[in-house]
């Protein structure tokens, strides 16, 4: 089978076109058109599609079944330019915040004392703030570069997860232990699952969504839900953690460290908001790129 590189280049020679005539039809640039014939990149499909027009070729001349899938899963989630420059602001904020974060852990733990009374805490958040910062970073190289695939674009969510949970499993323990509650009574086992629900269930099903929908490229409803669910319920804890945050602020207004920690908590809500609202975006603009290559490719099938 002649694979899609080649095919374009042939049409495009068919017809009497050079790359760079080629290119300012379809208002890209000529490296563009060069990547696609050498098979390193693939159009998106609604160029694909001014691609059969412009060439006067059928799509299944074009691509074959299995070619339409490549499509999707090699190309950036987002495509769009003004939409990918947004993302990219996005993420910038986003490192930015969590970088801020950082120095307000740092802050708490030394300024506070908060080092020696809790060690273990700043070592968790720490570690957590650590692994979202190297995979947003990693995030915002593949954005930047118009290289952040839907695999790719799974490898940071999973990563924010995995950094959630260990801040997350550093929040649990402390509310319990605050709790005073005895590890073998009723009311500490009330205090574990409430926890669980509240910490840890998002991160892990976020994950495991993550994992099969971004990764393993399953198109699945189910997945796409999934992720929504957690997105929006952590839209919600967030935008309640600032509520939260800015009543403590108003009411131990010129304490000292009540207000450090409605700032932290206010920082962590908004970048919090902005994560949440780019995964939903981008799995939404994902099913629908699949859902659309597998009615094509489906066409294609069908047409052979």
């Amino acid at each position: 089978m002649v694979e899609f590189g080649e095919q374009l280049r042939r049409a495009r020679e068919a017809k009497g076109m050079t790359q760079q005539s080629l290119a300012e039809q379809l208002y890209v640039t000529r490296q563009s058109v060069s990547r696609w014939e050498c098979g390193d990149r693939y159009p998106d499909l609604l160029t694909t599609k001014k691609l059969s027009q412009i060439l006067e070729v059928s799509l299944d001349d074009l691509l074959s079944g299995k070619e339409m899938t490549k499509v999707v899963e090699r190309n950036p989630v987002v495509e769009n330019k003004v939409v990918n420059n947004i993302m990219i602001v996005l993420y910038a904020a986003v490192v930015f915040s969590y970088l801020i974060s950082a120095v307000g852990i740092a802050v708490r733990a030394f300024a506070l004392e908060a080092f020696q009374l809790i060690p273990v805490q700043v070592i968790f958040q720490f570690a957590g703030t650590g692994v979202s910062i190297a995979a947003f970073i990693y995030g915002l190289i593949c954005a930047v570069r118009g290289t952040l695939s839907p695999k790719r674009m799974g490898a940071v969510l999973m990563a924010y997860f995995l950094s959630s949970f260990i801040i997350d499993t550093d929040g649990a323990f402390k509310s319990f232990f605050l709790s005073g509650a005895s590890l073998m009574s009723f009311r500490a086992w009330k205090i574990i699952a409430l926890i669980a629900i509240t910490y840890f269930v998002p991160m892990v099903l976020g994950s495991v969504a993550v994992f099969f929908f971004f990764v393993r490229s399953q198109n699945r409803k189910i997945w796409a839900v999934a992720i929504a669910v957690v997105s929006l319920s952590g839209i919600f804890y967030a935008v309640y953690s600032l509520y939260v945050s800015v009543i403590i602020a108003k009411v131990n207004a010129g304490i000292t460290e009540p207000v450090l920690s409605a700032e932290y908590y206010s920082v962590r809500a908004v970048l919090l908001i902005a994560i949440y609202v780019l995964g939903l975006y981008q799995t939404y603009t994902l099913y629908k790129k699949r859902v659309s290559a597998a009615e094509i490719a489906q066409g294609i099938t069908s047409t052979i």
